[in-house]
């Protein structure tokens, strides 16, 4: 059944329209003004990450971090909480992209140290130069129901 809008599903819970892309959309529940990264290049620039499926392959917003270091801490606040099945990371094949993506879920706050002494919810190792965004990393999906803040 083809859906307009959010609604709400058998489980109680309220879900976002299906897509032409292979999961549900959960760019209507980002707080898009609340997103922040710690170490960007740019300041502001991980806002601009975040767009419909069919807009993914745009080449005109990058999230790079500062040239003396590549990690990046991405800060991800939800509207309401939302359930994650799988994310995917657009990166170019001449190494600009991550090789490992940890998850940390609902914490107020997370800097680097915090990240480093904390167990991620869960890691993945990602491959390089998936440049069209055709890998979905799934998630543990127990680990990822009612989500209010994401840190990547």
């Amino acid at each position: 059944m083809a859906h307009s809008g959010p609604f709400r599903c058998q489980c109680g819970q309220i879900h976002a329209d299906q897509y032409d892309g292979p999961t549900n959309d959960l760019l209507p529940y980002i707080d898009t003004a609340g997103v922040s990264a710690l170490n960007e290049s740019e300041a502001g620039a991980c806002r601009r990450i975040f767009r419909p499926f069919d807009q993914r392959l745009q080449r005109d917003a990058w999230l790079q971090s500062e040239d003396d270091d590549p990690q990046l801490l991405i800060t991800i606040p939800f509207t309401s909480p939302v359930k994650i099945q799988s994310l995917t990371v657009i990166g170019g094949a001449d190494g600009s992209a991550p090789r490992e993506l940890r998850a940390y879920i609902n914490q107020e706050a997370l800097d680097f140290d915090d990240a480093d002494r904390m167990m991620a919810v869960q890691t993945w190792q990602l491959q390089e130069g998936d440049a069209e965004g055709r890998i979905e990393y799934p998630t543990q999906f127990s680990r990822f129901q009612n989500v209010s803040r994401l840190h990547l």
